[in-house]
């Protein structure tokens, strides 16, 4: 929850009890980074359907933002769905996180469509995917 606060908006954030019902629902796709200290630094949920894998959300903290460890916990999500046979990766983002955005296109994703509101009133998303 660290983490969820200090990486997205207040209106964004999940609260703990919607955590736990993705921790229940996708339990195979709840995934940590740890530094060397055994410190949480991210984490990743990732929702499987037969023939695509769905970031449904990815945070790395903010002190530890910058040093691969969003790029290397993506990579990590693209083999669990290799070896799932999953065919493609989505995630959506915020249109104006030009960070995340530029990270996801530098790792192969690419924009499918905007989602117009998807973040709230005013607020649009970009529906990124990549073939795995």
């Amino acid at each position: 929850m660290e983490i969820e606060r200090a990486s997205f908006e207040p209106s964004e954030i999940f609260p703990a009890d919607q955590f736990q019902f993705y921790l229940n629902k996708f339990r195979e796709g709840f995934f940590v980074a740890e530094d060397f200290s055994d410190k949480i630094v991210a984490y990743a949920i990732l929702a499987c359907a037969p023939t695509t894998g769905y970031i449904l959300s990815i945070a790395v903290h903010p002190q530890k933002r910058n040093q691969g460890v969003a790029s290397d916990l993506l990579d990590f999500l693209e083999s669990k769905c290799q070896e799932k046979g999953i065919s493609k990766i989505r995630l959506d983002v915020r249109t104006d996180n030009l960070p995340a955005i530029r990270l996801y296109r530098k790792l192969g994703l690419v924009p499918h469509r905007v989602k117009k509101n998807f973040y709230g009133k005013g607020s649009d998303g970009i529906l990124m995917e990549k073939p795995v």
